[in-house]
């Protein structure tokens, strides 16, 4: 009965440090990384990208 317990332990162990090694091996800080400029990245500034210049 122990044994089995401590098997489990480990196997419950070895799997969550297996999950943290393949997060930090897939690089989550891409997540942040700032996106490519486009006219609707304007949305973040208040400018209206529908709306062109009329001068």
């Amino acid at each position: 009965m122990l044994v089995t317990k401590l098997i489990l332990i480990g196997v419950v162990f070895l799997l969550g440090f297996y999950f943290s090694i393949r997060l930090i091996r897939r690089g989550l800080s891409k997540k942040y990384e700032p996106k490519s400029p486009t006219p609707w990245n304007a949305l973040t500034e208040g400018i209206d990208p529908t709306v062109g210049d009329e001068k």
